[in-house]
């Protein structure tokens, strides 16, 4: 058994190519797949997609992914498998977009505790920076979602997104309003964009609003642009629309899939559906 992932031999030792050529991966009894799925921006063209690994284990049954990388202290066993996992998925993310890349941004989730080993440990993610330069995917089109998970030394999480854009990349806080992502950790993380949770949206709808406007506040002052997660119908559509929101993702405009899905060799770009 696979105990750490540390070079680029390791990882491509757990490369396999799947039935519809795109790239997969087998890690310690877990394979993992890539799915994408659409952001789009007001005038509903795609700004780009974020990549949601898919997992299964020996027997073929689906694990949920909050379950595979749920939070874990690096003294515990399973630490060190949870962090070679998250970065085994973004190996084939990148790879399984690249070639369809072109102008669209790729949204990466990342654990607080692999953003802080990335740079901690330098070689990491210089690694990435190396293997984008091959594959022609821009670091500025490549947004690090932070994702809410809570992390024991904020002061480390900052340093380490803050070197992520040195580097060249964009950094994004996910599901904003949840765990551990909030307003102390944007302040001190200062993303390009922070991605709403969306309970926020649920509970616009449904009559709450000062969370979803404080916020955008928030964003604001921090200078962030503002995504709304989680749009899954017509009247959540109508009423973020009405906000000052800059992108949109959901169920509603788009659901994880291949990413060849989206570019079919007969179609040139991809956009809202028109029904939103």
């Amino acid at each position: 058994m696979v105990k750490h992932l540390r070079t680029r031999s390791d990882f491509e030792k757990c490369l396999r190519a799947g039935d519809n050529g795109e790239l997969t991966a087998t890690f310690n009894g877990f394979h993992l797949r890539s799915v994408y799925q659409p952001i789009f921006r007001r005038d509903n063209s795609i700004l780009g997609f974020e990549a949601l690994v898919r997992v299964q284990d020996e027997q073929g049954q689906n694990i949920c992914p909050a379950e595979l990388f749920r939070y874990l202290l690096p003294t515990d066993e399973e630490f060190a498998d949870q962090i070679s996992i998250d970065k085994l998925a973004r190996v084939i993310h990148l790879r399984n977009f690249a070639k369809h890349a072109g102008q669209h941004w790729i949204f990466l989730n990342m654990l607080p505790s692999s953003a802080v080993a990335s740079i901690e440990k330098f070689a990491s993610q210089q690694l990435m920076v190396g293997r984008l330069a091959e594959l022609g995917i821009p670091r500025a089109h490549v947004v690090l979602e932070v994702v809410e998970h809570l992390h024991d030394d904020s002061k480390r999480l900052s340093f380490a997104t803050h070197q992520s854009v040195e580097n060249g990349f964009k950094i994004a806080i996910d599901d904003y309003g949840v765990a551990g992502s909030q307003e102390e950790r944007v302040r001190q993380m200062n993303p390009s964009i922070m991605k709403l949770d969306r309970s926020l949206l649920q509970s616009y709808v449904e009559g709450d609003q000062d969370p979803m406007h404080s916020a955008i506040a928030l964003a604001k002052e921090v200078n962030a642009q503002v995504l709304v997660e989680g749009v899954e119908n017509k009247q959540e559509y109508d009423a973020v629309m009405a906000l000052e929101i800059d992108y949109f993702q959901g169920f509603y405009l788009g659901m994880p899939k291949s990413i060849s899905e989206y570019f079919p060799a007969s179609t040139v770009g991809v956009s809202c559906p028109s029904s939103a």
